[in-house]
């Protein structure tokens, strides 16, 4: 083992019982699919708490469920009020157990390309996307997609994180080292990541197991993060992203809930050393009614009014 690997091995060692990347929910959720099932269901109401905060009408609209993966987030948003849910993913088996867990009417799974959106224009009120647009290799296609389906007056709200947010790379389990993508190559970090993995001290969570309970054996053994499954986009790029699309786009940055980390809050307006800093982002996107139509629409408002 190489002297960078071994330091780092040996500082995720240390901070692997307080691992500070994963909550105590998080890892009791990993333990079994109920107690991830619960944690999902969480997950819906942080998203509900940013639309209502943010302005992103659910209750009774059309909602698009965008990488909804196996669909509990989206029947989460049926109970929260939506009318209906229409959810896409790439994972087709993934869709395909939502198919077979939610079978509402009024909920409905499709899966879709990396860049195409299976569904009409104008055809959805909202689109929520949660932890998902940091996986999307191609975002200015997507937005595209989203633009196009999303009907005039619509919202879009995006869940998401920057590169350097301290674990970006989704290693949660195996490397609680904050910030070790930034300090150390791919490579290394990747190498410790299967080291802690076959430790007797690490202790396997569900994605860990295969079918028959046992540990897998085939984990970590790339040594680079497939840019397919993360872009890799700082806070700055997303915004760049967001600026070239057809959307008016507001970016709302979210500091460490810690209290210890209160003191953090002012760095989240200087350039740069934001993208260490910020702990979250929501996203809202708002597709404009086009001016004509606008027009129209009161006209029509106006000559209702006067009969």
């Amino acid at each position: 083992m190489k002297i960078s690997e071994s330091i780092l091995y040996f500082l995720a060692k240390q901070l692997y019982t307080r691992n500070p990347g994963q909550s105590e929910e998080m890892t009791e959720a990993l333990s079994d699919s109920e107690a991830y099932a619960e944690y999902r269901q969480q997950c819906v109401d942080k998203v509900m708490r940013a639309a209502r905060q943010y302005d992103v009408p659910v209750t009774g609209r059309r909602v698009l469920d965008l990488g909804c993966y196996d669909g509990a987030l989206s029947a989460g948003y049926l109970k929260a009020g939506a009318e209906s849910v229409v959810g896409v993913d790439i994972d087709v088996d993934a869709i395909r157990v939502a198919q077979e867990r939610h079978t509402s009417d009024r909920l409905t799974f499709h899966p879709s390309e990396a860049t195409q959106i299976p569904l009409p224009e104008d055809s959805v009120d909202t689109i929520l996307c949660y932890d998902v647009f940091e996986h999307v290799a191609r975002p200015h296609e997507m937005l595209e997609e989203a633009y196009r389906v999303l009907r005039p007056g619509g919202k879009m709200l995006i869940g998401t994180w920057g590169w350097y947010h301290p674990f970006a790379p989704h290693l949660w389990s195996t490397m609680p080292v904050p910030w070790a993508h930034v300090v150390f190559s791919e490579k290394t970090m990747l190498r410790v990541c299967r080291s802690v993995y076959h430790s007797d001290w690490y202790v396997p969570n569900m994605h860990d197991l295969d079918e028959d309970g046992n540990r897998k054996s085939d984990k970590y053994t790339e040594e680079a993060i497939d840019p397919d499954y993360l872009n890799k986009l700082l806070i700055s790029d997303f915004e760049n992203v967001f600026r070239q699309s057809a959307f008016d786009a507001r970016v709302h940055q979210q500091r460490f809930s810690s209290k210890y980390a209160a003191w953090t809050a002012p760095l989240l307006k200087v350039p740069f050393v934001r993208e260490f800093f910020t702990a979250y982002l929501w996203i809202v996107l708002e597709k404009k009614t086009d001016l004509a139509s606008q027009n129209a629409q009161d006209r029509t408002s106006e000559l209702a009014a006067s009969i």
